[in-house]
């Protein structure tokens, strides 16, 4: 694991310059640890600890529901006695507003004396080098590669952003499929447009033609003329890059051009509540998920016990916020933490958890996932490569291209892939 995909998660073109602004000012206010205790946040019956994400503004959606998500799973932690005797209490969850993330991260460390930072999520991480320089360490969700190669610095799935690694999903689904002509169309930012420049070239290696790409769509502008494109070029399957909006425009502007049999595959838009909102927009969809998906518990019953625990407990202390990709990065934030903190025991320090973190080769958040080595996963993905796929059905999502209970789908993360033999996943993986 640990290839995320960063540019599921999209924003403004006019607030990335002021982000990027902002960050040149304070990433560079770098200094010593805030206190002289090697535990700060630690008392003999309490462990503090922050989050930091984008809770307010036109991108709010792609990134707060990460504090639920942790909230949930201190919550069930703490109900069950917390560990070592102490209480795990996220004091604080501060809204950098997009543009702010090094300051208001400042302010959890300096000021608060938080113990770690558990639930990270913003569009740019500005206050990555902070963090590194204090030794914090840091839970969350990574869009770019500011997340790799430092040791105290932990995302979900991996810190590496490695879109070669999600090349073979490209035309595996195609396949399966039986699509004849592919079209690409991404936002003209990096974020976006980086993996479908991948998708592209993945998509002709392997014999699928495209035949219309766009890597360059206007973020809220229309997709009109690419669609008409798409229908002089024979499309029959669409890969997006793009947002949920962007999809959704996508989606309209092939229904009124006829072309209602479509397939497509979206990096954005697993999401129920958008799917009940938008069901006749969203069929023949298709979505790459690298936890166990939500659905899986039913169409599978008995398999999943971890994913089972996730529902229990997020119908309990966040029922709004359960069947959120978002949230879910925030439990396995959570979950990563508090196995760091069992395998330290109560002598504590930052340095410590960051050591017994780096030592755990085998993480998978009691089920959710498939392994992540975190001995290597500041720096590299570990071998195979492994997704699920969920298509629409209805108004709800379906686990497909599985093999009976084995939901996985994995590839070499080198080398040419045998797309119609997909590898074994890793030993442990949930449902094998």
């Amino acid at each position: 694991m640990g290839h995320r995909r960063a540019g599921m998660r999209l924003f403004a073109l006019g607030a990335a310059a002021a982000v990027l602004a902002a960050g040149c000012s304070n990433a560079s206010n770098t200094g010593p640890p805030p206190s002289s205790s090697s535990a700060p946040g630690v008392s003999a019956h309490q462990i503090n600890v922050g989050a930091v994400a984008t809770l307010s503004g036109g991108v709010a959606a792609d990134f707060a529901p990460i504090v639920p998500g942790v909230r949930a799973y201190l919550d069930m932690v703490n109900a069950d006695g917390g560990v070592d005797g102490r209480k795990i209490v996220l004091t604080k969850a501060l809204d950098d507003g997009t543009v702010n993330n090094a300051q208001v991260t400042r302010t959890l460390v300096e000021q608060d004396h938080v113990f770690a930072i558990v639930g990270m999520a913003t569009a740019f991480f500005t206050s990555a080098p902070f963090l590194v320089a204090t030794g914090t360490p840091t839970f969350g969700y990574a869009t770019e590669n500011d997340w790799s190669p430092a040791k105290n610095l932990f995302a979900a799935y991996g810190s590496v952003v490695d879109y070669s690694t999600t090349r073979p999903f490209f035309p595996f689904i195609a396949k399966q499929l039986h699509a004849h002509v592919a079209a690409v169309v991404a936002y003209g930012v990096p974020q976006s447009a980086d993996e479908c420049k991948g998708a592209v070239s993945a998509l002709k290696q392997y014999g699928v033609s495209v035949g219309y790409s766009d890597l360059s769509v206007q973020i809220n502008g229309s997709l009109s003329s690419d669609v008409v494109h798409m229908k002089q070029a024979g499309v029959d399957f669409v890969v997006s890059c793009m947002d949920v909006p962007g999809n959704l425009e996508l989606s309209r502007s092939l229904q009124q051009n006829g072309l209602t049999g479509v397939k497509q595959l979206w990096l954005d838009g697993y999401d129920l509540s958008t799917l009940r909102q938008y069901t006749s927009l969203m069929q023949n969809t298709y979505f790459l998920v690298q936890h166990v998906p939500f659905q899986a518990g039913a169409q599978f019953p008995g398999v999943f016990p971890g994913l089972r625990e996730y529902i229990a407990t997020m119908n309990k202390y966040e029922p709004a916020y359960t069947y959120n990709e978002v949230s879910m990065e925030g439990w396995l934030n959570a979950a990563l933490f508090v196995a760091g903190l069992r395998a330290v025991g109560p002598s504590l320090t930052q340095q410590k958890l960051v050591a017994a973190i780096d030592h755990i080769t085998k993480f998978n958040a009691g089920g959710l996932t498939t392994a992540t080595n975190w001995e290597v996963a500041h720096v590299r993905v570990s071998p195979p490569s492994c997704e699920t796929f969920v298509a629409v059905k209805g108004d709800d999502f379906k686990v497909v291209f599985n093999r009976g209970k084995d939901i996985w789908v994995c590839f070499p993360t080198t080398g040419l892939a045998d797309l119609a033999h997909p590898v074994a996943p890793p030993p442990g993986a949930p449902g094998t």
